[in-house]
């Protein structure tokens, strides 16, 4: 046999498997896409409070989840967690949660708020007004008076 029949059908072969693969391999546009860590956040939010179904919103809790174990300094992530601990009930997470954020941001003094009103409802009133002092020392304006009238409930 000569050998250019041979060369043809050996290029056609390595043709038609280059066709075949390149047309099965799946393509991934979003590869070089970097997503920023604030990104993410606001997509696994916007799952939560935009979800159509509770499945829908677990799948976005459970990716604030997952960021917020793989950025424990995020404060932002921290004061998320926190306000969904609240949202469901667990208010010891919620103390957590807030107290992490007061640790990474000392100037997120609307987390002192929330510890107070978590020390509230878990009924350890010492903890509660112990937040709420700090909060009128560090804070002025609405954020004060706010602590201010709720200090007051517990006299």
């Amino acid at each position: 046999m000569k050998r250019s029949p041979l060369l043809a059908i050996f290029m056609g072969v390595v043709l038609a498997l280059y066709i075949y693969t390149s047309s099965v391999r799946p393509s991934s546009p979003n590869k070089n896409k970097i997503v920023t860590l604030e990104e993410q956040i606001k997509v696994a939010l916007s799952d939560i409070q935009n979800g159509e179904s509770p499945e829908a919103q677990m799948k976005g809790v459970l990716k604030m989840r997952s960021l917020a174990e793989n950025n424990p300094k995020n404060a932002e992530l921290q004061w998320n967690m926190g306000l969904f601990s609240v949202q469901t009930g667990q208010y010891e997470k919620a103390v957590s949660r807030f107290d992490k954020v007061i640790i990474l941001d000392e100037n997120r003094l609307d987390a002192y708020f929330q510890l107070a009103s978590c020390y509230t409802a878990l009924q350890d009133t010492s903890s509660a007004i112990e937040a709420l002092t700090t909060l009128i020392q560090k804070s002025d304006g609405e954020l004060k008076q706010s602590a201010k009238e709720m200090l007051e409930k517990f006299n």
